[in-house]
């Protein structure tokens, strides 16, 4: 058993603080909120093919990797709010269209299952959706998780304890599990005088401001704001037996904008994202008033919704849309798990298996070893060596 504090209580640290406990490790959790940050914004499309962009070579690997394990965790976390079912890719116009069939080669070459979708075999699996939209594409192994139910469902699984939560949860009987992981509540400013056997820095845009020896390292991490809604759907709207206005999650372009509808069991649709990079402190409201549009172009009943929620949140992004994962060159001890920008609850699973790999000194195979080099936290600090080897090739 090691002794390994994680900082950092969005997804990504809540996951592989599950995870080192599910190992049989000693975990402290030390954070100043539990998902509060990027984590309670996301929409949690587990969607490694409907994701995928040109240029982005590693990450597709990494993607799929990360969307299998969420089914293994879906059969371990029953109440996490993972909902199997496939998604539906539109196009608005004739323009769209021939992106997605752009993208869709790309798709298939990554091993993703494809189906091009005419516009009336779109309406006919989503009834609500626009008459005359130009076509699409349905993904079948594409899936999705409520964030906030996983959050609530990893804590109880951690059996949380500590002066902040002084009702212990019910930890989960797990053989072989190490003891409940302690929360400590309040701001972390300096990870060098910590005692334990391993610290991981998942706290997201906030790791470059606590002090140790990763901040040798340039991370280049930069705020990349997410405006999102949350849409009440009116029981007159739908017909008898819906759920929802859709089933499934429905993403689409409108003439070159991403928009998707996620929906959730509570007759409600996560409708989002922007992606903005200005010196807006808080909400666009142009972005707010564009998704609307864009979304009611697709999905025109949109307009009869009841606005419950409008969140902002901003994602660690990178220059290559890679995370940065690893340990720090000459603090070994150290790991660095951020920069998973829009897909941070996509890769948490991911992220939670390889540190607690890393920490246990698991010899990577052949393939996560290009994965974890791809993504080493030094790949950004000048005069750090460019070299083929895996970044724990000294743990073989």
């Amino acid at each position: 058993m090691q002794h390994v504090v994680v900082i950092g209580a969005g997804i990504v640290g809540l996951l592989t603080a599950y995870e080192l406990r599910r190992r049989g490790h000693r975990v402290e959790l030390r954070s100043q909120g539990i998902a509060e940050g990027a984590s309670f914004a996301a929409a949690g499309m587990l969607a490694p093919a409907a994701e995928i962009q040109h240029g982005q070579g590693p990450l597709w690997d990494i993607m799929r990797a990360a969307g299998e394990l969420h089914r293994e965790l879906a059969a371990e976390l029953p109440g996490a709010g993972y909902r199997d079912a496939s998604t539906l890719v539109v196009g608005r116009d004739a323009a769209d269209l021939a992106d997605l069939r752009a993208l869709g080669a790309v798709q298939r070459a990554t091993g993703a299952e494809v189906r091009e979708l005419t516009g009336a075999a779109l309406h006919r699996e989503e009834g609500a959706l626009l008459r005359g939209l130009a076509g699409g594409v349905l993904l079948e192994r594409d899936h999705q998780v409520d964030p906030r139910r996983l959050a609530a469902s990893v804590l109880d699984a951690l059996g949380a304890t500590g002066p902040s939560d002084p009702a212990p949860r019910s930890a989960r009987s797990v053989p072989g599990a190490g003891p409940p992981v302690e929360i400590r509540r309040g701001a972390v400013t300096d990870c060098a005088g910590i005692e334990a056997d391993a610290v991981v820095l998942a706290a997201g845009l906030g790791v470059p401001a606590i002090d140790g020896p990763h901040r040798a390292l340039d991370l280049s991490l930069r705020p990349v704001h997410g405006d999102i809604l949350r849409l009440r759907v009116p029981q007159s709207l739908l017909l008898p037996g819906e759920e929802n206005l859709v089933g499934r999650t429905v993403r689409a372009l409108v003439r070159g904008r991403p928009v998707y509808l996620v929906p959730r069991d509570d007759r409600t649709l996560v409708l989002g994202a922007t992606s903005r990079e200005d010196d807006l402190a808080g909400t666009s409201a142009g972005g707010v008033l564009q998704l609307l549009q864009d979304a009611a172009e697709i999905l025109p009943a949109v307009r009869e919704t009841e606005l419950l929620e409008v969140t902002t949140r901003d994602r660690p992004g990178t220059p290559d849309d890679l995370p940065l994962l690893g340990p720090v060159p000459g603090a070994e001890h150290v790991i660095v798990s951020t920069g998973y920008h829009r897909h941070g609850i996509l890769l948490a699973a991911w992220a939670a298996q390889r540190t607690a790999d890393l920490i246990d000194a698991v010899p990577p195979d052949s393939r996560t070893a290009e994965h974890l080099h791809a993504v080493r936290p030094d790949r950004f600090t000048p005069g750090a060596a460019p070299t083929g080897a895996p970044v724990f090739e000294e743990a073989r």
